[in-house]
Formats: C-alpha cells, structure tokens, sequence
C-alpha cells in the first residue's frame, strides 16, 4: 500500500486492519468488500464550489447540494455517513430567507427557537443505511418542502423536528418518502434529476403494507402515508389524468379504523401527522359532496383547539362543523341522484333541488352554527401572528356559508341568488391577506369566491389572489384549481351554459381539488 499510518478510517480501525487512506473511501475496505464509513477528521476540500462559509453557519445552497452529490471527487455508488442533523441546519442557514418568526408559537422571550447545539445531539445515520442515491433528494426536501407548503415560518423547525424524530428511529422508511417529495422538486426545479428512481411510489406503498402487517408504530405508518400525498401535491411532472389523493385518504381511513378498534388513542406525533391529511380529506369530502372519512375526533383535542396548526390555522375547532356541512351535501347529492334515476335523466345538477325538509331545517342549524362560530385565538401569540390566523379563519367560515348557500341555491338557478352569492364572494374576499406569503392556505375559500366573479375588474382581482397562492404554494391542486375557474366556471358562464361548480366537477372529475 502506498500510504498507511494510524489515521486510518472507521472501519479499518475498529477492524484493527491497516488502511490505504484513499479518501474519501479508503481502498482497503473495498478490497475487503466493505462499505467504507468514511473517516472521523475530514480532509479539507481543496476547491470551493460557493465560495468560502463559516463553519459555524453553514450556507449551502440547493446548487451545492448537487455539485456535491455529482462531484468526481466522491462517486456516486460509494455510500457516506448521512447527516440527518447537518441537512436540518441547512434549512435555517444564512443563505436562505429567515424560516422562524420572533413570535413563532414555538419560540420564546421573541428569540428564534433554533439551537444549533440540538442539531449535535442527535446521532448521525450510519453509512449504507439510507440509499446514497437518496441523499440528495432528502435534502431537497429539507430545504424545500416545510418552507413551500406550511402555513408561515414559524411552523418549519416544528415540522421539521416531527420527522427528524421519525427519519432518526426508521430511517429506510421514512428516508424513502422524503426522498420521493425531494426528488419531485428536483424534476420541478432547473437542477437536473442527479439520480432518478424508478417505481419509488411502488416500493413505499409495498413496504407501507408490509408494516401495517408488522404492526409497527402509527405515527410512522402516518408519516409515510402522508409523504405520499405530499408527493401528489407538488410531482408536477407525472402529468397523470387522475390524482391518487383519494385513493390513499380511503386506505388511510381504513387503517386508522382498524387500528383504533384493537388499540389505544393516537398520541400526539400521530395526531400531528394525521391533522395534514384530516384536512385535505375535509377539502375533497366538500369539493366533492362526499361524507369526511377522517372523523375530527380522532385528531381535535383540547392541544389542537387552543394553538394554530401548520396547515389549518386557527380552523381546527371549525372542521367538526364542516364535517356535517360534508354530511348534508353527502344527502343533498343522494337526493339528486335519487331524483335523476326516478326522472331517467341524466344531466346537469337541477336549478332547484327537491329535497326533503330535513336537510333544510339541517341547513337552518349549521348555518346558525356558522354565523356564531369564532376562532379560538392563542394568548401567547403576538397580533401580528395571529393577525393571518384570524383572516384566513373568517375567510373560511364565510366561504363555509356561501358553500352552503349553493348547495340550495345553484349558480345559474336565480339572477337573485346570483346577486346574494357575489356579495358574499365579496365578504370572503374581505377576509384574504395581501402578503403572497399568508395567502399559502386560502385556496379553497378564494376557489369559491371566484366562481361567482363575473366583471371583469373582479376577475382580475380573483386572478391576481390565485397567481399569488400559485406562486407562494405552487402544487399541482394549486394550479389544478385555477385552471378549472379559468377554463371551466367563468368559459360555461360567458358561453351561456350551466356554470355550476359543483356540476362541472362531475362532469370533470379529476380537475379540481382545492387543497
């Protein structure tokens, strides 16, 4: 060998075997057909890629990331040590926009709540543990998905401390989900797909079964479950013709029955994972007239009910109402069907519904319910904070009453509930935020608003609020869901022809899902 002295790596030390020291992966494991683990010192990199940092505040960006996982100096089928802690820093470094607020609910005295002196106690991934043509991809993910999708800054280190927690006890399990939401970015962004992998949902969704079977932990069967609806939201490039968004909130709903009939209540991680999901189910159960299939009381406690959630705000305590507002629609939609099959028709949803005064005196109740409905504001937040929560609640308790409005009263079926329902379209557009950043999770109440928009100064308007919530939050429902009024709603309105929403998605199923 042509250099061997005590600065041996890992392996041939703890082997008690002399090591070549090639770096970064010795020789002399891999003649010893071994997965070399790297060395404790790191050898100094003799170029830079961004320039000079500070160790103590690390600034990798995006494009470092991937010079580093292409770069010659280490290939790419030789596995490193994977520094789950090292990727969480990075999401909070200089280089990136600041992701705490000084009032975040998880701060304290107005400080950040970050302490780098966290990020060194929690051990570091063994080598060969997570795929290395995976690591590039959880990374992304790191620094791309929390801050895109949450509610506001101040949600991201808890969002990403929650998985931290879960990547660190199952690292292959949950590696794996957070390396499919990684690598969509990587397809949506201008990098290149260092490292593609085929049938990544296929191999999650086996191993999610298999789990199941085992009867591991339902946090972590959650957490995978809902990096896979993560991947729904933002894989822009598999271009499908119909979401799996459904199909994994019924298998999810299954699940949880099953598991809540032989078990105990979920704690609190579980609970956390689960409120995600519990809410995109609410949104489709009501974009669709269907039953919720997630019950609120699996998941609202008394936790949930006094502090705003990452993705709902401080509408946690309306989702049980909206849970019956789903169950009249579900009966509201039975009924037409019933109606159409004893008519032998087929066609649009009628201008005038025969229904039954039950749901009526139904309707009367929830919409009480939702004219005295108020958020539950938390104390310990500043106005500033709470400002956005308040808003973006009052903007879905309106658009909760003009959804119930049309359920009675379908677009097209009066010039005079016409006039009603663009007043309280205006009434919702009241209440949404001007800052693009707030608008992330207001996409369902400006979906209803601007149906009902027909000027052409309010559609402007209504455009200008979805191209801010597209670009601050740009899934592919986002995008999805601004087509279908462009292209659907308001092109049906100004042709003549029933312009009806909730008519237009039967009759295009797979387009819309305001999420």
């Amino acid at each position: 060998m042509s250099s061997r002295s005590r600065n041996g790596c890992i392996d041939c030390k703890r082997a008690k075997v002399k090591c070549d020291e090639v770096h970064p992966f010795c020789g002399t494991c891999r003649r010893r057909r071994r997965q070399c683990s790297g060395y404790i010192q790191p050898i100094k990199s003799s170029r830079s890629v961004n320039g000079p940092s500070s160790p103590a505040t690390p600034t990798t960006s995006i494009y470092r990331l991937t010079d580093h996982a292409s770069s010659p100096d280490r290939p790419l089928n030789e596995p490193r040590p994977f520094a789950a802690t090292e990727v969480h820093a990075r999401a909070y470094s200089s280089a990136c926009e600041p992701l705490v607020s000084p009032h975040s609910p998880i701060a304290s005295n107005g400080t950040p709540s970050i302490d780098v002196r966290l990020f060194g106690s929690v051990p570091t991934i063994p080598a060969g543990t997570i795929n290395p043509a995976d690591q590039t991809f959880i990374e992304m993910y790191f620094l791309r998905h929390p801050k895109d999708l949450v509610f506001g800054p101040e949600f991201v280190e808890e969002m990403n401390s929650s998985v931290m927690k879960l990547l660190q006890d199952s690292p292959l399990a949950v590696g794996d989900s957070l390396s499919a939401i990684g690598e969509a970015y990587c397809k949506d962004s201008a990098l290149p797909v260092v490292l593609p992998v085929a049938s990544r949902r296929a191999r999650i969704l086996a191993r999610l079964r298999s789990m199941d079977k085992q009867g591991v932990s339902m946090e972590l069967l959650l957490s995978i479950m809902l990096g896979l609806c993560a991947v729904e939201l933002v894989d822009s490039s598999a271009q499908q013709q119909t979401s799996n968004l459904p199909v994994l909130l019924d298998n999810l709903s299954m699940m949880l029955h099953h598991h809540l009939r032989e078990r105990d209540d979920l704690n609190q991680l579980a609970k956390y994972f689960l409120r995600a999901m519990a809410r995109q189910d609410m949104l489709l159960s009501l974009t669709r007239l269907h039953q919720s299939k997630i019950p609120t009381s699996w998941w609202l406690d008394d936790e949930a009910k006094i502090h705003a959630d990452r993705f709902m705000g401080y509408t946690g305590t309306l989702m049980p109402i909206l849970a019956r507002l789903s169950d009249l629609a579900a009966d509201i939609r039975a009924s037409w069907l019933q109606t159409v099959v004893e008519d032998n028709t087929v066609g649009p949803i009628p201008k005038a519904y025969h229904t039954e005064p039950d749901l009526h005196d139904r309707a009367s109740q929830l919409r009480n319910e939702l004219s005295l409905w108020h958020p539950t504001v938390d104390p310990t937040l500043s106005f500033q904070t709470s400002r956005k929560f308040l808003m973006h609640a009052n903007s879905y308790r309106d658009a909760s009453l003009l959804y119930l409005y049309r359920l009675f009263s379908p677009p097209g079926s009066s010039a005079e509930a016409d006039r009603a329902a663009l007043t309280m379209a205006y009434e919702v557009m009241s209440h949404i935020a001007d800052s693009e950043e707030d608008l992330k999770m207001s996409l369902w109440p400006v979906f209803l608003a601007a149906c009902e928009m027909r000027s052409d100064p309010d559609r402007v308007s209504a455009t200008q609020v979805l191209d801010s919530i597209c670009r601050s939050r740009k899934t592919v429902t986002a995008l999805g869901t601004r087509s279908f009024v462009f292209n659907r709603v308001w092109v049906a309105r100004d042709a003549g022809i029933d312009w009806n929403w909730m008519a237009l998605n039967l009759k295009y199923p797979n387009e819309l899902l305001p999420i």
